[in-house]
């Protein structure tokens, strides 16, 4: 029989090895809780206080909900690569999302600037929309991002024109200096202006240096970037010129590390589905820019009727181009251009 002793070292026993089983099981259960979670870091290049921030924010709120908590997506506050280098951050997996403006992948994306096209979008929504299914009926996204998983093509609103200098009619524009992009350059060359290609964010110093007297950009940038105070006056385009496509795409690492639930959760809310409800947040945005211009009592005109039949005669050879390029890589551009009118017209 055991003594009184040996009992005592049998219950210290028992309490030791319990005690260690449960800290380990207390050590254990975070690491596998973590495990069902995967991180996803969204790339984001433009400044804290444009709305691209929040409305990321909404999207990847609306992915986590979707993915019932497997997925955690953080919206990155540094930019890690220049607005033409961020494809490249999500294609080479330094990211697992990234988004930037098609055109300044010309390369890649100048099928898809058939949708930049003049006056073809009459708002960020319909040209998201319209864009995703064309691009996506036709086989070029397949064609142009089998390298990446393509999320999204969304829009902002259609353009027009903040100035430090009186804009009132289409002859105002001669020799002025505009910091445009896509096919902002060759429309500011074919309305006598001046074009200057620089990264949106520096547009407030430049247009405050003088570097530039005017920016092509849609209404939410007087606010997005703070043209209020430097752009005193603005004209609207009736119909916009065009309207400018974005793009989010996945590391292609990124998506084959996927579960499948979660692959269905990203699924969810990509597509037309993600093209529609970003692009609805840049229409919604857009009153904020009016409302700052008005707010510093700066003058807004109405290019005139007479102005936008001779702006539309003067750049339809944008339209012209596109067409001929097309038809050169062996595409029907006329027909795949009327495709794409028609797919915005029934939105």
């Amino acid at each position: 029989m055991r003594n009184k002793n040996e009992d005592q070292k049998m219950k210290r026993r028992i309490l030791m090895t319990s005690a260690l089983t449960a800290l380990v099981m207390t050590m254990t259960l975070p690491v596998i809780a973590q495990a069902d979670t995967t991180k996803l870091r969204v790339a984001n290049w433009l400044p804290p206080v444009h709305h691209m921030t929040t409305t990321l924010r909404a999207w990847a709120d609306e992915l986590e909900a979707a993915s019932g908590g497997e997925l955690e997506v953080e919206i990155m506050s540094a930019p890690l690569a220049k607005p033409n280098g961020q494809y490249d951050l999500a294609k080479n997996g330094v990211v697992d999302i990234a988004y930037s403006v098609a055109a300044y992948h010309p390369k890649r994306f100048w099928k898809l600037m058939a949708v930049e096209t003049p006056f073809a979008a009459p708002n960020a929504e319909k040209a998201g929309v319209a864009a995703w299914q064309w691009y996506e009926k036709h086989g070029f996204m397949a064609e142009d991002t089998n390298d990446t998983k393509l999320l999204a093509l969304f829009a902002h609103a259609p353009h027009l024109y903040h100035s430090t200098k009186p804009l009132t009619t289409l002859a105002d524009f001669k020799d002025k200096k505009i910091r445009v992009g896509g096919n902002g350059v060759k429309i500011a060359e074919m309305i006598g202006a001046v074009p200057v290609s620089m990264p949106p964010g520096q547009t407030n110093e430049a247009m405050s240096k003088g570097t530039i007297d005017v920016s092509q950009f849609p209404w939410e940038s007087v606010k997005g970037f703070k043209l209020a105070d430097v752009s005193t006056h603005h004209m609207v385009v009736p119909g916009g010129t065009y309207a400018g496509i974005f793009y989010m795409t996945m590391s292609p690492k990124t998506w084959k590390n996927l579960s499948e639930s979660q692959k269905a959760a990203v699924t969810k809310v990509s597509g037309e589905w993600g093209s529609r409800f970003i692009s609805q947040k840049w229409d919604n945005v857009e009153q904020s820019g009016i409302d700052a211009a008005t707010a510093a009592g700066n003058t807004i005109t109405t290019m005139s009727d007479d102005d936008v039949a001779q702006l539309k005669e003067l750049i339809q050879p944008i339209t012209e181009e596109w067409i001929a390029k097309a038809n050169e890589a062996g595409l029907d551009g006329k027909a795949l251009l009327e495709d794409y009118y028609s797919i915005v017209s029934g939105l």
